[in-house]
């Protein structure tokens, strides 16, 4: 006949699994149970009784190489002492293991405050998801963040740190550059603050020790804008380029879109008269729709459309290739220091003289307009608007090209 308690350690193995869970209790220890389960597993639990209530304590599995009846009765000895100076051993396994928690958390939490893991942070988890342009921050870190900080904790690094940094690059000379790095540091303290490293982004509203092109006096700013007869020049010197490069700077003029945005068109995005820039592929991450001219259609015809290849000007995106196109192209025009990019300032200045109201010129390049909470709310895609405005930039640059006056009606050039 089987026993009902465990008098040796013999006598565990008469135990055997049942369709229910089921408790035997120990001969010598009081409190001591072995539960016995329907899978066959025996664990050792010790009942006790701490500010008048219950208690179960799990003190290990039975089993070869695990816990015998000797030291199960030592452990649940060395508990029942706790328990008779006044000590819960269940609370205080509790407390261990929040404590060994918690040790864990601040761990890594040290190893997360540290200049360089924010920056890898940073540039992982925000500025490669959010920005096209994650690159220039990226050199930014290498070359000045992580030089002038050291690896520092993130808690260690002071308002007064990031001012420093920044007015020894102003000091070198180069305060727009530093105007650069002071923007930057209060995005990585921002995001900092997101990771609850600390809780105030140190380098809000830093001093910026540059004067900004918007804010130089009038003599002082680079005259981006191509004048009449740089545009003739420009256009003259793109008739003998091949017709893919050819088009590309002409739609630079056409348009006024973003280089970047021009050379990365498919020929997908192209229906009819409207050109869709994908999010993707926009500063501002939202779709974009551009009226293509007549100009402009007559530009995008002399590309031919190469078989199993959805980019319109494929090859033309590297900077080698491009640099030496820039040289030819711009070759009889003040020199810029973004070209390519000055046909957009082109755009919007003969948009402007044209009549096109700035809003409107806003919507044909993209940019942000109107406050940001009602911007929000308006989806209206402004075609209507942007067509007219386009139209009417056409005209003017059509009149520049032949050197007439501008007019009401200008027979396009094929040419």
């Amino acid at each position: 006949m089987a026993t009902t308690t465990i008098t040796t350690a013999k006598s565990i193995d008469t135990f055997k699994p049942r369709a229910a869970r089921y408790a035997v209790k120990d001969s010598e220890v009081a409190g001591l149970d072995l539960r016995v389960y329907p899978d066959g597993r025996k664990v050792w639990t010790l009942r006790y009784r701490a500010d008048g209530r219950q208690r179960r304590l799990k003190l290990g599995e039975y089993g070869p190489n695990r816990i015998g009846l000797a030291e199960a009765r030592t452990r649940a000895n060395k508990e029942l002492r706790k328990v008779d100076g006044g000590t819960d051993p269940q609370a205080e396994r509790l407390e261990a293991k929040r404590a060994a928690a918690e040790a864990k958390r601040a761990e890594e939490r040290a190893k997360r405050d540290n200049i360089d893991a924010l920056c890898e942070a940073y540039i992982e988890r925000h500025a490669k998801v959010r920005k096209r342009t994650w690159r220039d921050d990226q050199s930014k870190i290498n070359t000045e963040i992580k030089p002038a900080l050291k690896g520092r904790p993130v808690t260690s690094i002071t308002r007064r740190d990031c001012r420093a940094l920044v007015q020894a690059i102003a000091d070198r000379p180069a305060p727009i550059y530093a105007n650069r790095v002071a923007a930057l540091l209060s995005r990585l303290f921002r995001f900092a603050v997101d990771e609850e490293l600390i809780k105030a982004n140190i380098a809000a509203q830093l001093p910026k020790p540059g004067v900004e092109i918007a804010a130089r006096p009038e003599a002082e700013r680079e005259d981006k804008p191509y004048d009449d007869d740089e545009i003739r020049t420009i256009w003259k010197a793109t008739e003998g380029l091949e017709a893919a490069p050819r088009a590309l700077y002409r739609l630079g003029l056409l348009t006024g879109q973003r280089p970047g945005e021009i050379g990365g068109m498919h020929w997908d995005e192209i229906d009819g008269s409207w050109w869709t820039i994908p999010a993707a592929r926009t500063k501002n991450r939202k779709e974009h729709r551009v009226y293509l001219t007549e100009l402009a259609l007559v530009a995008l015809g002399t590309v031919a459309r190469l078989e199993d290849e959805p980019r319109v000007f494929k090859g033309y995106r590297g900077k080698r290739q491009l640099a030496e196109l820039n040289a030819k192209v711009f070759a009889g025009v003040r020199l810029r220091k973004k070209p390519r990019h000055a046909m957009r300032d082109t755009v919007a200045t003969g948009m402007a003289a044209a009549g096109v109201r700035v809003e409107e010129v806003s919507h044909v390049l993209n940019h942000s307009v109107g406050l940001r909470v009602t911007a929000g709310y308006n989806s209206y895609a402004y075609d209507r608007e942007k067509r007219l405005a386009l139209s009417k930039w056409a005209r003017r640059l059509t009149a520049i090209l032949v050197g007439k006056p501008v007019a009401s009606t200008v027979v396009p050039i094929a040419g």
